[in-house]
């Protein structure tokens, strides 16, 4: 879990610079948008994997 959270902490650093591309409205702000949307869907997707695995483990504890 660990992991895949730090890849998408990674992921999200990687597109700052597309992000600022789109709040200033700068050169290839067209094309920055949606390759940051498509990043930010990818990774909420997987925070919402993660958050299930966190709730599988807590529960497997309790059972103990």
């Amino acid at each position: 879990m660990r992991e895949e959270v730090e890849k998408m902490i990674e992921e999200l650093q990687g597109i700052l610079g597309e992000l600022s591309k789109v709040e200033a409205g700068s050169y290839g702000f067209k094309s920055a948008a949606p390759r940051a949307r498509k990043t930010l869907m990818e990774v909420s997707k997987g925070l919402k994997d993660v958050r299930a695995k966190v709730q599988e483990t807590k529960k497997s504890h309790e059972e103990k």
